[in-house]
């Protein structure tokens, strides 16, 4: 059976990943991201809340990464099939 879009785990060509939508599992990944930060003092505790929300309410990626992008030793790995790990 052949996938929407094309081969399987891609994005079609000519979508930009951080357009696509994210996962409740990528949302929670990235909570534990920023529990890590604020352990570790990176952040503090309005930054966390502020940071969480947006993390929680964010639909895409750009979304998403855009809540971790300025933390030092933060890395999102996406793999093949567009899941967090």
């Amino acid at each position: 059976m052949a996938e929407e879009g094309g081969t399987k785990g891609r994005p079609r060509p000519g979508i930009d990943p951080r357009d696509l939508r994210v996962s409740d599992a990528e949302r929670e990944h990235v909570a534990g991201l920023l529990n890590r930060a604020l352990e570790r003092g990176l952040i503090d505790l309005d930054g966390f809340s502020s940071r969480i929300a947006a993390a929680m309410e964010a639909r895409t990626r750009a979304e998403l990464n855009g809540v971790l992008i300025d933390l030092p030793g933060v890395v999102v790995r996406i793999d093949p099939n567009g899941r967090g790990g």
